[in-house]
């Protein structure tokens, strides 16, 4: 009974959070309202059927518009996070629209050009994957088999991986 691959596999995954755990914003949800002086709503339902929603509205400074989201962080704090919004060139002459994330980490500001902003399980300010340290459950789970064939081996998933890697290769 028991072993690798059986009971809940789920709870021997990696401790990082989620992207898809998280709440996302994405420009593509909000490129085309990016005039000044616009505003919305953004909701989500949970699989329980509770449902979260932010607001947000645009101001614009030398053509350079800033999303301002505003939530209720822990049913209480009106929380407000401004995002600077940024441009890329495509290639026929049109331009890409990024988000800049807001965050600092140890005191240095991110300023990183995202597409989705994500408010994961228990933080208070929206930012990128990178700052608030998610990964993707596809990850997790591709990955699982390597942790457990280390634990196995008694070595760690990455050495793991590179001693499967080794042994799958035939004739080489």
């Amino acid at each position: 009974m028991g072993g690798p691959g059986s009971g809940n596999w789920y709870r021997s995954l990696g401790s990082k959070s989620t992207v898809e755990g998280s709440l996302t914003v994405a420009v593509r949800d909000i490129r085309n309202r990016l005039h000044h002086g616009s505003s919305g709503t953004f909701s989500w339902t949970w699989r329980g059927g509770h449902t979260s929603s932010i607001g947000y509205f645009v101001t614009r400074t030398f053509d350079v518009p800033t999303v301002t989201l505003h939530y209720r962080w822990g049913g209480k704090e009106v929380v407000r996070v401004p995002v600077r919004m940024t441009t890329t060139p495509t290639q026929f002459g049109g331009r890409r629209w990024w988000f800049t994330c807001p965050l600092s980490v140890r005191g240095v500001p991110c300023n990183r050009r995202v597409g989705k902003l994500h408010l994961p399980s228990g933080a208070r300010l929206f930012g990128c994957r990178r700052c608030h340290n998610l990964t993707y459950r596809s990850c997790q789970e591709s990955h699982q088999a390597e942790r457990v064939f280390g634990r196995l081996l008694g070595c760690d998933a990455e050495t793991a991986r590179l001693i499967g890697s080794r042994w799958g290769r035939k004739g080489r």
